[in-house]
């Protein structure tokens, strides 16, 4: 990536031991990752980062919404913090600026890579394709939103499938 990238951190980053890759370039994250790294080292860190020119903020609205939109289409199990750097990255890219996901969440990249948002894999391949979540009952195969199947009454599991593009 070139020099006007900035870099949305997930906790990945810190848990992985990664975010020195990062002291030199320009670098965001949300609230939330701040507050769910509680192993000492990834502490370390977050707050050297953070003092090398990390930026800690909140993503829009608009962005957020587009965001959780995309989350009921695609099926993913997302955190709020997941949405939040995926939210964080969109707003800046609705800025005219080069936003990168740095993270190994399958989730994230996978809502990302939906609302055309790059994303780096830090210890992991990464997803090379889109997918769709949807629950799926285990006897009589109807798809349904539902835990319990509302044909016959059996359990459901989620299943995948390539999104149609």
């Amino acid at each position: 990536m070139d020099d006007n990238t900035i870099y949305v951190l997930d906790s990945t980053a810190f848990l992985e031991n990664y975010s020195d890759a990062f002291v030199d370039k320009a670098c965001a994250t949300v609230y939330n990752v701040a507050e769910e790294i509680k192993s000492p080292y990834a502490r370390i860190q977050f707050d050297m980062l953070q003092k090398a020119g990390l930026s800690i903020l909140a993503p829009d609205d608009a962005s957020l919404k587009a965001v959780t939109e995309t989350v009921k289409k695609t099926g993913d199990k997302l955190s709020s913090t997941d949405i939040s750097v995926i939210a964080l990255a969109l707003e800046f890219k609705g800025k005219g600026k080069k936003a990168v996901i740095v993270t190994d969440d399958y989730g994230i990249q996978n809502v990302a890579k939906s609302l055309g948002v790059k994303f780096m894999p830090v210890s992991q391949k990464g997803i090379s394709r889109s997918l769709e979540w949807k629950r799926k009952c285990t006897a009589c195969g109807k798809d349904t939103g539902e835990e319990i199947c509302p044909v016959c009454g059996s359990e459901t599991k989620f299943v995948s499938k390539a999104k149609k593009s």
